[in-house]
């Protein structure tokens, strides 16, 4: 994942290399805060990845606190993530079955667009 594609707000989980990363939208508008990611690295160990993804939501959970943001909305249609989520992380699930969809208005700089595709090697 390019850390540019992060928001402010991002936040990448390192041992070394990236574990993981994700990011929080917010605006200065509203209470409501959309967590983006999260990206993993395919060679991490599933239990060093599951601590890290575990960081990581509770990173965004403080950077959202800080900013006075009261519900942080995120989509994931991998079943490991809900299960985090679910049952790891207290998140509530209130949809299923998500597609996601991405424009690419610059095809010279982001001429691979295989980090944020759906695959079995980047997505656990």
């Amino acid at each position: 994942m390019p850390k540019e594609s992060l928001p402010k707000l991002g936040i990448i989980i390192e041992d070394n290399k990236p574990l993981c990363a994700a990011g929080l939208f917010i605006d200065r508008y509203s209470n409501f805060g959309f967590m983006y990611g999260i990206f993993s690295c395919p060679e991490v160990s599933k239990i060093k990845l599951f601590k890290a993804m575990k960081l990581l939501v509770n990173g965004i959970k403080r950077e959202a606190l800080k900013n006075k943001i009261k519900l942080i909305y995120t989509i994931t249609g991998e079943d490991s993530l809900d299960k985090l989520y679910t049952k790891h992380l207290n998140m509530i699930c209130c949809g299923t079955n998500v597609k996601s969809y991405i424009i690419n208005l610059d095809k010279n700089k982001y001429k691979n667009l295989d980090w944020i595709k759906e695959n079995d090697n980047n997505i656990k």
